[in-house]
């Protein structure tokens, strides 16, 4: 069971965003205890335990600002509420402690952070507490609810969350004809709702009182505050009126010291007058109903009138000030009813303002701190393995994490289907393996066994490792694992991932940080899927020639990696930096609908850490998740966005540009791979470098050296009568990526495509759109469909296929009957594509071309 304190009160600016944060915490985790405490005889010592919540008292008070004789007692106060914060922590043994402002918040913040236990604290305001202020450099993290705040807290520790507002509170849609009923309101008359904070305020109900006496057609629910009810119910009697049948002479009149269903009172409203706490803001600009504001000049550094003029300028609310209340709200408040057209204008512009979501981004927030420290721990010790088997070694995802393993120092062996050149080159490193179902192949006992979802749950040697309790994870589990010790920097998207991760580990490299990458294809800059510069980290292992992966985390380090959408597995990441190239329609024998995909997208991008960044391509239909827990960014290769590229230029083959980005222009950058579509993806990784503050010159020269990924438009011959570019592309917007560019980088030439479908399931689903891409091609050669991990279905072939491709050279082509076929037809521009077995043949067309080039 984790255990949280949460500390703060005083005022409902403190007290109820505190209940919001602990109701979004017990949502998100079901086992959690909760305790509150607060200062004695302070309003949460009331709301709280109405609340459902237990709540301990602190003797503490503030320490007022002028002299006066309280403060001769503050220092007692403040010494026996740090024993009674001490006392209740050492008993409570909490995992998390949070501070919401107000008194009680600074004893309970500062034992805790004393004793190393994770804290954060909430500030409302745009100008923070003295509490809060002195907390901010103890704190793990602060969540602040507008942007600017780095003159008082440290920047790197800040995350905008905005404000917790009660849901209950907010969900008025609805409600009209119950609140008319609750508070006894008539339904002719328009209903002014006035709400002068929890404690009430003096100008704002003077006010009032004088337009209450005057204009009768205007009904008005009136929350005094508990501090003014009895001296305005008084008022009104010696004027003459009965609170609960008010005369003729004064209109119809709802008076209350405080309003329990402020839904039903919003719901209610046709125009709000209200103090401009940061709270109240909060809740108003979710509500949506015009407002006028009338900010206390009696808070520190003005704020209110702050919050209050964020609106105005918006054109988002109107503005009395307090010092001409009495004499101008009634009047502001008839000119407001009498004009529908700003009404609307006002509703119209605060409804974009309001942020729903913040108690539950603040309660991720608090529980990744919990999290962070927890599985930080295990993934530490379950990864200090001697012996690891990885069964389907040979995918180009497992490979890098048994290349990570062999690193470390681990013996490390395993199966795969088929021999390839990659798993020739893992042998080559020292690695065990074989290519049969072969349980006398398998070492006695490792420590790990580390499985793809594409081994067959029938499969022997995996029945074996089950029948034996040997410990098994999942590809994606043990990635995550390893990721979480470090800032991840992970790549999604249903195409462009691998051109775009390899692009930001090589331009980390470039730039010498400190970074460990996992590639999904084989980097042509240095031959592997696998890069390991960890400076700080590196330890010489005494047994090997090659330096071996400290146990300990370098949580300073960057962990580069490509989020694979397949199976859900990129949920198992936390990522610091977020990129979403694309969310195209596939895999949809495991998402079921395209909805069902962008869905999860959605849910990759609320793992985001909660001072992290996402960069999502422009137009991608995916709606983020928690965006006010980290910073958006998008991106566009040629449109207007956060990041994208201008004066683009086709040289030799290679394309020129400038890099636009929030800080400015970098002129005359040169890309060392061509296609478009790579220039997008490289708009994405410089964006990251962006993020990462890497230098210019390090990024001009990180993409100008940039050689591409094998298989990825990966060009294998290029002479006089004949270019020859190999392409991993399996989805119709792959095909039609790469064919494009090949026609823009070789205008007027016949272009032959060489495709083998993958899957009889993404041919099935996407035949009509692979049929469009494939007609790009001047002559397209087709080969059968790559079954991979599925069984075939019925009416479903490559022969299904060709026949909705509409051009005129296409035939079928069978896979023995590839090279003879390519030898007659003398192509000029050959490209091969697919994801399926279809690399085997690279190496055979090159040599049959080469030979044929020979004199």
């Amino acid at each position: 069971m984790k255990r949280v304190i949460i500390s703060g009160g005083g005022t409902g600016g403190h007290i109820f965003p505190a209940i919001a944060i602990a109701n979004a915490l017990k949502e998100k985790v079901a086992d959690i205890e909760i305790l509150f405490i607060g200062a004695k005889g302070r309003m949460e010592m009331e709301k709280v335990p109405a609340a459902g919540y237990r709540i301990e008292g602190l003797t503490i008070s503030g320490f007022q600002r002028r002299f006066t004789l309280k403060n001769l007692s503050f220092p007692f106060k403040l010494l026996g509420s740090l024993m009674k914060a001490r006392a209740i922590i050492s008993k409570f043994k909490p995992d998390l402690v949070i501070g919401v402002g107000g008194y009680a918040s600074g004893p309970t913040l500062r034992i805790a952070t004393s004793r190393g236990i994770p804290s954060l604290i909430q500030e409302q305001n745009s100008f923070p507490g003295v509490t809060n202020r002195l907390l901010g450099n103890r704190v793990q993290k602060i969540c602040v609810a507008y942007a600017g705040m780095e003159k008082y807290f440290p920047k790197d520790n800040m995350v905008l969350t905005g404000n917790p507002i009660r849901r209950d509170v907010v969900a008025i849609q609805g409600k009209e004809e119950e609140a008319r009923r609750y508070f006894g309101l008539g339904p002719d008359k328009k209903t002014l709702l006035v709400i002068g904070g929890s404690l009430g305020a003096g100008t704002i109900n003077q006010a009032i009182l004088r337009f209450a006496q005057t204009h009768p057609d205007i009904q008005i629910l009136w929350q005094t505050g508990r501090y003014y009810f009895e001296q305005i119910q008084a008022a009104l009697t010696d004027a003459g009126s009965n609170i609960e049948q008010p005369t003729s002479n004064i209109p119809h009149l709802i008076v209350l010291p405080f309003i329990d269903r402020m839904d039903l009172a919003y719901a209610s409203a046709d125009l709000i007058v209200s103090r401009a706490g940061a709270i109240a803001i909060s809740e108003l600009c979710v509500v949506g109903k015009p407002i006028i504001l009338v900010p206390s000049p009696n808070v520190a550094e003005d704020h209110q009138t702050k919050n209050a003029c964020a609106l105005v300028d918006k054109k988002a609310a109107l503005m009395v000030r307090d010092n001409m209340a009495i004499e101008t709200l009634g009047k502001t408040i008839l000119d407001l009813f009498s004009n529908q057209r700003l009404q609307t204008e006002l509703s119209t512009n605060i409804k974009p303002l309001g942020i729903r979501n913040a108690a539950e981004t603040i309660a991720e927030v608090a529980l990744s701190l919990i999290k962070s420290n927890d599985e930080l721990q295990i993934a530490t010790d379950e990864l200090r393995v001697t012996s690891v088997y990885f069964l389907g070694i040979g995918g180009i995802g497992m490979s890098a994490l048994a290349r990570y393993f062999v690193l470390r120092g681990a013996t490390v062996s395993g199966y795969d289907k088929t021999p390839t050149a990659l798993t020739d080159q893992l042998i080559a490193e020292g690695m065990q393996i074989h290519f049969s179902e072969d349980i006398a192949q398998i070492p006695v006992s490792p420590d790990l066994v580390v499985y793809t979802p594409a081994i067959p749950k029938e499969h022997l040697e995996l029945r074996h490792f089950i029948e034996l309790g040997i410990p098994m994870k999942k590809r994606a589990e043990v990635l995550g694992m390893i990721a979480g010790q470090f800032k991840t920097i992970a790549v999604a998207g249903t195409h462009g991932k691998t051109t775009t991760s390899t692009m930001i580990a090589h331009m980390l490299k470039t730039a010498g940080l400190d970074q460990i990458a996992f590639m999904g294809g084989i980097s042509k800059n240095y031959g592997t899927n696998f890069l390991y510069d960890l400076k700080r980290d590196k330890i010489q292992d005494p047994t090997t020639d090659h330096p071996a992966i400290s146990s300990s985390p370098s949580t300073s380090a960057y962990c580069v990696v490509e989020a694979d959408e397949y199976d859900r597995s990129f949920l198992s990441l936390s990522p610091y930096i977020a990129v979403i190239t694309s969310a195209d329609a596939d895999h949809l024998d495991i998402y079921g609908s395209h909805d069902d995909l962008k869905k999860t997208f959605s849910e990759f991008t609320a793992r985001i850490s909660a001072d992290g960044s996402l960069i999502l391509k422009a137009e991608t239909s995916v709606i983020p998740s928690y965006v006010n827990k980290y910073t958006v960014y998008d991106y566009s290769v040629c449109n207007s966005a956060s990041f994208f590229a201008q004066n683009i230029r086709l040289t030799e083959g290679l394309f020129h540009f400038d890099f636009v980005s929030p800080a400015g222009i970098m002129e005359d950058l040169i890309l060392g791979v061509p296609g478009k579509f790579n220039l997008e993806n490289a708009i994405a990784a410089l964006a990251v470098g962006y993020l990462l503050d890497i230098d210019p010159d390090m990024l001009r020269k990180a993409f100008q050296s940039y050689s591409g990924v094998q298989r990825r438009f990966d060009l294998r011959i290029s002479r006089p009568g004949l270019v020859y570019i190999d392409d991993y592309a399996h989805h119709p917007e792959e095909l039609k990526a790469c064919i494009s560019a090949a026609i823009e980088l070789y205008p007027g030439k016949k272009i032959t495509g060489v495709f083998q479908p993958h899957l009889y399931s993404r041919t099935r689903d996407l035949a009509d759109e692979f049929a469009r891409s494939l007609e790009l091609l001047d002559e397209l050669i087709l080969l059968d469909i790559y079954p991979a991990r599925e069984m075939a279905i019925k009416n479903v072939s490559s022969q299904m296929l060709l026949d909705r491709v509409n051009i005129r050279n296409k035939k079928l082509v069978q896979k023995e009957a590839l090279i003879s076929t390519l030898r007659d037809q003398k192509p000029e521009v050959l490209l091969t594509l697919g994801a399926g077995d279809i690399d085997q043949f690279v190496l055979p067309i090159t040599q049959l071309f080469s030979a044929l080039n020979e004199p």
